[in-house]
């Protein structure tokens, strides 16, 4: 049985993913927001990590990024910028895409940057003014290489996955035999820590899918199931993702490179996980934010969770 338009999770899913594409042409964002300004509702979450002493909460949205020590009080961190491809390296180094908001100047689409401070000042690496990466996965044991998703455009910069073997200066072009032609359709993606060639994807109206040559080929490896959010747990070789499959769904964990997945709960319905991290100093404690911008955390590896934030509001 092929999996999807199975829910309508993959209807909800298909729907933010054509939003998050489009109007790429100019400036994004509203008027320009001050540094740590509080944040009482969130909308548009691009991203989510730990740092990476494990005391802070980081969200990337489409109006920069956002903190909390407490996952109940938010507060803004540099920029106005419309995150995109959001992620962070093994040593902290925080890595991302997107686009200039109102009163930035910088190019558009932003390429591939970096920061070294959490998020306060952004460096400009490579392919500024020419891609917007809205995937970013850096290997967790060999971070040097780096995956980037840009899914839209023609030739030189555009459609296909991209490989940096030199932690994001330079970047060679793939295109990938396997996938749809329609990159929108990659929901998320990782690199194996033990084998920075060996990829898995989650694939709308496709399912699981794995590269072992750096995502030049792929194949399919299970269309009974599909992952809408995937992360490698810190310090392992084991992954922990949002499964959604005919018979359960939920945040589960895989110690077979995604061949066969354990639950640990958080059934979201029609809703979704979208982003997953886990705390590095505590494999414990996870944090999951959903495609309804409600986010939830456990403290004792996924057996009890508490909701963080409802639709984009903070539970006080």
């Amino acid at each position: 049985m092929k999996l999807l338009k199975l829910t309508a999770v993959s209807v909800t899913v298909a729907l933010i993913l054509t939003g998050c594409g489009a109007g790429n042409s100019s400036n994004s964002g509203g008027a320009a927001q001050p540094s740590n300004e509080p944040v009482a509702k969130i909308e548009h979450m691009h991203g989510l990590t730990y740092s990476s002493d494990g005391s802070s909460l980081y969200i990337a949205t489409h109006e920069g990024l956002l903190n909390s020590k407490d996952g109940k009080s938010w507060n803004r961190v540099g920029e106005n910028l419309d995150l995109m491809g959001f992620n962070v390296m093994p040593d902290g180094t925080m890595i991302t895409s997107g686009h200039p908001g109102k009163g930035v100047r910088m190019p558009n689409p932003l390429g591939f940057m970096s920061s070294k401070d959490s998020g306060k000042t952004w460096k400009a690496l490579s392919m500024d003014g020419k891609i917007d990466f809205h995937i970013l996965v850096p290997n967790q044991k060999q971070p040097n290489i780096i995956y980037g998703l840009n899914q839209m455009g023609e030739g030189k910069y555009g459609a296909g996955i991209y490989k940096s073997t030199d932690g994001g200066s330079k970047w060679e072009q793939i295109k990938p035999q396997g996938l749809p032609n329609d990159l929108h359709k990659v929901i998320t993606f990782i690199s194996m820590p033990d084998n920075p060639d060996q990829l898995l994807a989650g694939v709308d109206e496709a399912g699981i899918l794995a590269s072992q040559d750096g995502g030049k080929t792929w194949k399919l490896q299970d269309d009974k199931a599909l992952l809408t959010a995937l992360q490698v747990i810190p310090g392992t070789d084991q992954l922990i993702g949002y499964v959604i499959a005919s018979n359960k769904q939920g945040i589960m964990v895989s110690k077979d490179k995604g061949k066969t997945w354990d639950k640990l709960g958080l059934d979201l319905g029609n809703d979704a996980v979208a982003y997953i991290t886990v705390n590095p100093k505590d494999t414990n404690q996870i944090v999951a934010a959903s495609y309804e911008n409600s986010v939830y955390e456990t403290r004792d590896g996924g057996k009890t969770w508490i909701p963080l934030m409802e639709k984009g509001s903070a539970k006080q």
